[in-house]
């Protein structure tokens, strides 16, 4: 697993380069170069029925996706949005969203501020999954342990709770093991 150890306080990842690309669950990051510390902004190519994965929330984080080609539909809230080219949707902090590429679709997304997300993406991606593309509890539990401030909350469990449970969840074995 590429994610640094869960009990360290310096994880010591370096920043994806604009030319480096991460791959995975139908796909393609590309961190752009005009990306600071207080936003992240990637440009994503993803095959249609792309996601983002079950609702969740983000507990510091507003996220924004414009889209170039394609169309996602978004769902923030109670809200279904259908979003095209040229247009775009902001995701308060704190409110349950997911989103799918309703087509082949391109679309930048940023995350304001940047926090370590790139890095936490990038580790989300390397992990093994089962069939329907989820990781394994023990590896969900030590990436939430490794980025408290990045991970993806699920919304009708208190994020109190989510943390206690990650810590003997994450001593679970691997896909791997």
């Amino acid at each position: 697993m590429s994610f640094a150890p869960y009990w360290r306080a310096d994880y010591g990842l370096a920043r994806m380069s604009s030319a480096e690309i991460i791959e995975g669950r139908s796909m393609r990051i590309r961190r752009d170069e005009t990306s600071s510390d207080d936003v992240l902004r990637a440009h994503v190519e993803a095959a249609k029925g792309a996601n983002g994965g079950p609702l969740h929330i983000h507990l510091r984080q507003e996220e924004r996706f414009i889209v170039d080609r394609g169309m996602l539909l978004v769902r923030r809230g109670r809200e279904r949005i259908h979003v095209g080219p040229g247009e775009d949707v902001r995701i308060p902090a704190k409110v349950r969203h997911t989103f799918e590429a309703e087509v082949d679709s391109t679309y930048t997304a940023e995350f304001r501020p940047a926090l370590r997300v790139e890095e936490f993406f990038r580790d989300l991606f390397a992990l093994p999954t089962d069939k329907r593309g989820n990781p394994r509890i023990g590896d969900a539990a030590r990436l939430m342990r490794a980025y408290p401030h990045e991970f993806l909350y699920l919304p009708f469990i208190p994020v109190s709770v989510q943390r206690i449970l990650a810590v003997p969840l994450s001593k679970l074995g691997t896909a791997s093991q």
